[in-house]
């Protein structure tokens, strides 16, 4: 038989007898076999970079550090560290949180490294190669006039290490500078890049400060520059001025894009514009306006009445018209031909009256015209008689005038407001005087 040991009374001894557990990994532990990594924003464009670095203890953000990227070495910026238990610093499932909930463009780079940190003399020379980089600059552009090409040199980066020099530049169309490569190459003996981008990467190179007062939002932290609409300005009732909605690449504010999604969110919740609504109180009323920020409601009543309402005490939205206004829309719609029928007959009776007083008129007239002619006739007869009666002196006037037409001539008529100034016009009568006055000259030099 197998002798089974019993279990002992004390707590202690068993415990000493049973296998120890497996001890937790600590932080320190998961740290060494996490890399460490670090998110620096490097190149004029403000690219960002995931890099891997073995350096002791935390980096700061804005320190500089020394990286290599798919371009070459360059110089960047530190803005957060990923993994690590420092205060500047985020784990990497909210990191890649953020990436995915930025869309699956966004542009970082993963493949980078940290070489060093960046000391004094590399400073230095950076600073050299930014000043270095305007001449360049100046000088591809007069190549570029030389050549005729139709493009425009934006800014010039010489990279720290020297493997490259970039420029940028801006086109309508593709430009064919191959001749141009090769004028730079042969100058300054590196690899040349030629970059064409566009009015909004412009900005963010050259841009500052907008009229907000905040440095431009693409040259600060915007990587990835989404189209901005005009329905996005209308919905949030900005002004439709291009030149107080535009920014200074010429496009509309990348701004105008932050709040949309929540200004989509907040119309959502309006009853729709000319639709019918009841609220908690039971009035009915039609949808005349809406303000998305305040979610007010103006109401037209049936009565031609407007009231103004908070969103969230309308209870039914789409409900039919009340029959008030069904008899006002329908009453247009149908027409009856009873009062034009009653108004033809009225017009009847009253054309066949005018028509019977129509020709008592026409007699009356008739009478009348055969007594003028009769006064006539005895008006000419008796003319002569008149005649006789007149004085010698009125014949003789109007003998006078039958012989001697008028010779006034007739004048304009003139405004009553109007000048009365003669103009000088030449008038024999008035040079009168001044011919006898030529004739005394002369007698006097006789």
């Amino acid at each position: 038989m197998l002798d089974i040991p019993e279990k002992s009374m004390d707590k202690s001894v068993d415990a000493e007898k049973s296998p120890q557990a497996l001890p937790s990994l600590t932080q320190e532990d998961r740290t060494e076999k996490q890399p460490k990594q670090v998110v620096a924003r490097y190149g004029r464009m403000n690219h960002l970079g995931l890099f891997r670095h073995n350096l002791d203890g935390e980096i700061k953000r804005g320190e500089k550090l020394v990286v290599r990227t798919q371009r070459g070495t360059e110089l960047s910026t530190a803005i957060i560290n990923v993994g690590s238990d420092g205060f500047w610093s985020i784990s990497p499932e909210k990191l890649e949180e953020y990436i995915n909930a930025s869309g699956p463009d966004y542009p970082i780079y993963r493949h980078g490294k940290v070489l060093r940190v960046a000391n004094a003399q590399d400073i230095n020379d950076q600073m050299h190669l930014d000043i270095s980089a305007k001449e360049k600059a100046e000088y591809c552009r007069q190549q570029v006039e030389e050549l005729g090409l139709d493009m425009k040199i934006i800014m010039v980066e010489h990279l720290l290490g020297g493997e490259r020099l970039i420029f940028y530049f801006t086109a309508q169309q593709r430009v064919d500078f191959r001749e141009l490569v090769r004028r730079l190459a042969s100058q300054y003996h590196t690899r040349i890049e030629m970059r064409q981008i566009g009015a909004r990467d412009e900005a963010r190179l050259i841009a500052d400060y907008e009229r907000c007062g905040r440095q431009c939002c693409c040259k600060e932290f915007l990587k990835l520059l989404r189209p901005v609409s005009m329905r996005m300005a209308k919905m949030q009732k900005a002004t439709l001025d291009p030149a107080k909605i535009s920014g200074q690449c010429g496009r509309l504010l990348c701004c105008l894009r932050y709040e949309d999604a929540t200004y989509r969110e907040l119309q959502e919740r309006l009853p729709k514009k000319n639709t019918w609504v009841k609220t908690a109180d039971g009035i009915i009323g039609k949808v005349v306006e809406t303000q998305i920020l305040t979610q007010l409601v103006q109401l037209s009543l049936p009565n031609q009445g407007l009231i103004v309402v908070p969103n969230e005490e309308i209870v039914e939205r789409d409900i039919p018209a009340p029959e008030v206004e069904q008899e006002v829309q329908r009453e247009p719609t149908k027409p009856t031909l009873q009062p034009v029928l009653s108004w033809y007959a009225d017009f009847a009776d009253s054309l066949s009256s005018l028509k019977d007083e129509s020709k008592d008129d026409k007699d009356k007239l008739a009478a009348m015209e055969e007594d003028t002619v009769v006064h006539q006739q005895e008006a000419l007869q008796s003319q002569p008689a008149l005649e006789e009666k007149r004085s010698p002196a009125a014949q003789r006037r109007k003998k006078d005038k039958e012989r001697k037409p008028s010779k006034k001539k007739s004048q304009p008529r003139r405004h009553p407001g109007a000048l009365t100034i003669a103009p000088r016009v030449h008038d024999p009568e008035s040079t009168k005087p001044s011919t006898k006055r030529k004739k005394k000259k002369k007698k006097r030099r006789r």
